[in-house]
């Protein structure tokens, strides 16, 4: 039962970040500060698999600019890309905290029993 209403308040406090940042979102070309509110919440939320996503990402920003090639061009500061970054960290997210912890956790306590 618990680990139903962490799920669910783990779930509800990730779409209030991206409804929050959908709702911020300024048009093309201005400047914002919003992709630094959902990636610090995100970030919080998904530590620390979401670094590695944060952190492939980045590789990839890296790897086009260097090289030309299109790797990454729908994640930006638009909302398309912070719904495939909402998408890509609630995934890694989900996985580690509802799948791997538990797993771990049981793992841990059959081994000490």
């Amino acid at each position: 039962m618990s680990a139903k209403i962490a799920k669910g308040a783990w779930l509800l406090l990730c779409s209030l970040v991206l409804g929050v940042t959908l709702m911020a979102v300024s048009p093309a070309g201005s400047e914002s500060d919003i992709g630094l509110f959902f990636l610090g919440c995100m970030l919080v939320l998904t530590f620390p698999s979401g670094l590695g996503i944060v952190a492939l990402v980045a590789l990839l920003v890296e790897l086009q600019s260097r090289t030309g090639l299109s790797t990454v061009a729908l994640v930006g500061s638009n909302p398309v890309g912070f719904v495939l970054m909402w998408l890509a960290l609630v995934a890694a997210g989900y996985w580690q905290w509802f799948w791997l912890v538990p797993r771990l956790w049981r793992f841990v306590i059959t081994r000490n029993n």
